[in-house]
């Protein structure tokens, strides 16, 4: 009787010191529940400034290689700004969301004939940047390997086949002595017709004579979501955030054919954005 007494004296004053109150509970819950709270936070404004340091970060590196390659390339560059579609709805024919997109393209030439959708350019060799059409392939405007141009000019662009072709331009050369004219071939791109085959980008997406044309140099790059461009149409059910474009063209001297600024703003309002200034010198320059 005496061992049992005391084992159960000893396991009641065991629970007595290794337990629990409920205020205890509590108060270690409450303390939880701080830490998450200021954890989660701390987490959302870590990503916020991740995401404005990206966008400023990744926008002036472009800006700054643009400039650089047409010091060193000797041609002009140009960083042309856009929207791209980065979601649909459930129908797959809407575009639901958009994605804030640059890219920077040195000058290839300039075209020297237009005739409808073909744009000539007599003074390169074509044929050596890009392939010439081949026996296999079609005359549909599929934009299946289709190459985006640009027209350093005006800001807008065009998508081309993947291929160049090989056609009488408009001008003839008299032959003094034989008294004949021949037909003067040349390479050619051709633009893919139809609805949504090229931007309104510059107001007029009419190619002519004269114009500066480029492809890209690099990747086409993109805003973090949430980012936009204030200067393009951000709205997401209107068929012309697609086609509107903005750009900036350097000189072979640093200098920027044409003042321009781009303004980089989030939709979360405790998000930073930034603001980039070219003046006409070429001179960059960020703020918030």
């Amino acid at each position: 009787m005496r061992t049992y007494t005391r084992t159960t004296q000893k396991s009641r004053r065991t629970r007595g010191r290794d337990g629990f109150s409920l205020l205890e509970l509590l108060a270690v819950m409450a303390i939880v529940a701080m830490l998450s709270t200021l954890a989660v936070t701390s987490y959302f404004s870590a990503i916020r400034g991740m995401s404005s340091r990206t966008a400023r970060r990744g926008l002036t590196n472009a800006l700054s290689m643009a400039r650089q390659r047409a010091c060193i390339d000797g041609c002009r560059v140009s960083l042309i700004i856009f929207n791209e579609a980065a979601g649909f709805d459930t129908s797959g024919s809407k575009v639901s969301d958009l994605a804030a997109s640059y890219v920077v393209c040195p000058e290839l030439g300039r075209f020297s004939f237009v005739r409808e959708d073909l744009l000539f350019d007599e003074y390169a060799d074509l044929n050596k940047l890009f392939r010439e059409k081949l026996s296999t392939d079609t005359s549909s405007d599929s934009v299946a390997g289709a190459i985006r141009l640009y027209n350093l000019s005006a800001g807008s662009w065009s998508l081309v086949r993947p291929y160049v072709v090989k056609a009488n331009v408009g001008s003839k050369a008299d032959l003094l002595y034989s008294g004949n004219s021949f037909q003067i071939e040349a390479y050619a791109f051709q633009r893919l017709t139809g609805s949504g085959m090229q931007s309104s980008g510059g107001g007029n997406p009419t190619w002519k004579a004269g114009d500066s044309y480029g492809i890209e140099v690099m990747p086409v790059q993109s805003l973090p979501k949430g980012f936009s461009f204030r200067e393009l149409n951000a709205n997401a059910s209107s068929d012309a955030s697609l086609t509107d474009v903005r750009h900036v063209t350097f000189e072979p001297d640093g200098s920027a054919l044409a003042a321009a600024t781009f303004t980089v703003e989030s939709q979360d309002p405790n998000a930073k954005g930034a603001k980039f200034t070219i003046n006409k010198r070429g001179e960059i320059q960020v703020s918030n």
